[in-house]
C-alpha cells in the first residue's frame, strides 16, 4: 500500500487518527445509519401507502431498485471520500459540529431556495420560462407533492439527488485521478476540477435537454440564469469539501423545503 493511502487523518477534536480505509469504512456506516436507512423506510412506507404523485416520474423514484441504484453510487462516493482530501464526516457524538453542519447547510439550502423563488415570481424569469415551457410542448401546470407527504418524499429526493450529483459524481472520480499523485499532491486542484464538472450536469441538462436552448442559453438573460444554477451547485460542492458529504443533502433539503415541499 502507498505511504499515501495510509496518510494519518486528525478531523475530531480528541484528535482520533485512523487510516483512509479504516476512515471509508467509518463513512459507509454512517451512509447506511443516516441516508440509507430512512430512504429505504421512505419507499416502504410509500409501498404500503402511497401517496399522491401528480407526475409519475415523482412515484418512479420510490421504487426498490431505483433507491438501491442511486444509493450504491453514494456508497462508491463515500468509500472514495478519505482518498480525496474532502472534511470527514463528524462522529454521531460530535453534536457541535454537527449542529453546525446543519445549520449552515440547511441555510444554504433555503437561501438558494428563497433566491429561485424570488426570481421565479418577482421577476420576467417566472413568465420567461413557462411560455418556453409552452413553446416545447411541456405541461406547465407543474404540481408538487403535498404536505405532509411531501417531506418525506423530497427528502428521499434530496438524498438520492446528492448521490448521483455530487458524491458519485466528484468523489469517485476525484479519487481515481488523485490516485496519480503521490502523498496526495493535487488532489485539491482534482477535486475541484471534477466539482466544476459536476456542476454542469443539472442545469444544462436543463438548458439543453428540457428547454432546448443553445449550450447555456439562447438570451443574455438565459444563459445568466444557466451560470447562476452553476454557481449554486459549485457552493454545494464547497459545502461537501468544508463539511463532508451530509452537507449537500440537507443543502438540499433546505433548497425543496422553499420550492418544492410546501409550494404549488
Amino acid at each position: 500500500m502507498h505511504s499515501w493511502d495510509q496518510r494519518i487523518v486528525c478531523k475530531s477534536g480528541a484528535g482520533i487518527m485512523t487510516t483512509s480505509w479504516a476512515a471509508a469504512r467509518r463513512e459507509l456506516i454512517l451512509l447506511l445509519l443516516l441516508p440509507a436507512l430512512p430512504s429505504f423506510a421512505i419507499v416502504a412506507l410509500f409501498q404500503l401507502h402511497p401517496w399522491p404523485t401528480p407526475m409519475k416520474q415523482q412515484a418512479d423514484v420510490l421504487g426498490w431498485p431505483m433507491t438501491a441504484l442511486y444509493l450504491g453510487l453514494g456508497a462508491a462516493g463515500v468509500a472514495a471520500l478519505p482518498g480525496t482530501g474532502t472534511t470527514l464526516t463528524p462522529r454521531l457524538v460530535e453534536r457541535r459540529r454537527w449542529a453546525v453542519l446543519a445549520a449552515v447547510s440547511l441555510a444554504t439550502g433555503v437561501a438558494y431556495g428563497c433566491t429561485d423563488w424570488a426570481l421565479n415570481h418577482l421577476t420576467a424569469w417566472g413568465a420567461h420560462l413557462a411560455a418556453v415551457d409552452r413553446r416545447n410542448g411541456l405541461n406547465t401546470a407543474f404540481v408538487n407533492v403535498r404536505p405532509p407527504w411531501s417531506l418525506a418524499h423530497y427528502f428521499h429526493a434530496s438524498i438520492l439527488s446528492e448521490c448521483a450529483f455530487r458524491l458519485a459524481a466528484i468523489l469517485i472520480p476525484a479519487w481515481l485521478v488523485g490516485r496519480l499523485f503521490r502523498r496526495n499532491r493535487g488532489s485539491s486542484a482534482v477535486y475541484w476540477a471534477f466539482a466544476v464538472l459536476a456542476a454542469l450536469i443539472e442545469p444544462l441538462e436543463k438548458a439543453v435537454y428540457l428547454r432546448r436552448w443553445g449550450l447555456l442559453g439562447d438570451t443574455p438573460m438565459e444563459q445568466a440564469m444557466t451560470l447562476e444554477a452553476i454557481a449554486w451547485q459549485i457552493v454545494y460542492a464547497v459545502l461537501l469539501r468544508r463539511f463532508g458529504w451530509p452537507a449537500p443533502i440537507l443543502a438540499r433539503f433546505g433548497y425543496y423545503l422553499v420550492v418544492r415541499a410546501f409550494t404549488q
